[in-house]
């Protein structure tokens, strides 16, 4: 069944993350040297395993369907080729959860890892499927969407697949959205459906756009500068130390802090979720353009960035 269709449906907003609110600041942070200390040393031989073929496999398949726009036919099928990839990672919870709005509906992919606390809290890693071209409501153009946002699912995909047969304390969810390029509706569906469970999210992780990286190689780590619950924001500032303490430790990215914004952690920060996010910064050319295509991707970025979020899963929910 597809969620409620809220009273009044959000409008054709589309998010843009050329214009962040505030910029992104270098910050240096010191590779720690903890070998051989139990969990590190596996959370080290995991990040390693990290395979930047099968990042690239991904992209590249979703990249091949001419669009992924939302209110495109090939929405369907995008969304059936990443069920297909998670549950021959070994899920056997993997679901399509429809959604509607403004006469509109696509679907959610839910991929679900309990966790082995009972009743424990909730890890989201979540990126959007869905691409478009500058025209927001154009559904018919080629839009292969490769770094924005086939690298996001990828990285999620990848992560899914090394933890597949990893005990966890925390329940994952490695969720793709759809409908994020017409105002992050899908993310807004799943969130309050999520949170009218009375399901606790500890915390959201949001890769989107983290494939190409800017003139000085660095990541963005995105935490939560106030926005519509100030009081998440310690806990977002803390939990982005954690991702950048990945990256020092795990790769050689600079790392910059930045702000969330115009993508799919909003609607959780709004319900009071502790949410961060990766994203390579501002400067891609091919931003909702027919030629962000696989070829103009670093994959050895992307294996990066999909490292340090790995780490940070790890961090957060692995059972010593």
């Amino acid at each position: 069944m597809p969620y409620d269709t809220p009273a009044e449906d959000r409008p054709l907003t589309p998010p843009d993350k050329r214009h962040p609110p505030s910029p992104a600041t270098p910050v240096a942070t010191a590779k720690r040297d903890r070998r051989g200390a139990p969990p590190d040393e596996f959370t080290a031989g995991l990040v390693e395993s990290v395979s930047a073929d099968a990042l690239r496999n991904t992209v590249e398949a979703l990249s091949a369907f001419h669009t992924r726009h939302t209110f495109s036919p090939e929405i369907g099928p995008a969304a059936g080729e990443i069920v297909t990839r998670l549950t021959a990672a070994g899920y056997p919870d993997v679901v399509r959860r429809p959604w509607a709005n403004g006469g509109h509906s696509a679907d959610n992919v839910i991929c679900t890892k309990p966790g082995t606390a009972a009743d424990g809290p909730v890890i989201i890693l979540c990126a959007h499927y869905d691409s478009r071209m500058e025209d927001a409501n154009d559904a018919t153009a080629r839009a292969p969407g490769a770094d924005d946002n086939a690298s996001g699912v990828a990285a999620t995909v990848e992560i899914a697949r090394l933890l597949a047969p990893v005990a966890l304390s925390c329940t994952v969810r490695f969720v793709a959205f759809s409908g994020e390029e017409q105002g992050l509706w899908g993310s807004e569906a799943y969130a309050t459906a999520l949170h009218a469970t009375g399901s606790e999210v500890y915390r959201v992780v949001n890769l989107d756009m983290v494939g190409r990286p800017p003139a000085d190689g660095s990541v963005t780590v995105e935490r939560d500068l106030g926005n519509a619950v100030p009081g998440n924001d310690a806990a977002s500032q803390a939990f982005g130390a954690v991702m950048a303490q990945a990256a020092a430790d795990h790769t050689a990215l600079p790392v910059r802090l930045g702000p969330i914004y115009a993508s799919d952690y909003m609607p959780f920060e709004a319900h009071s979720d502790v949410t961060i996010g990766a994203y390579e910064g501002e400067g891609n050319p091919h931003y909702h353009r027919t030629s962000d295509a696989p070829g103009t991707l670093d994959y050895g970025y992307l294996a990066d960035v999909t490292r340090i979020t790995l780490a940070t899963v790890l961090a957060e929910g692995l059972t010593d």
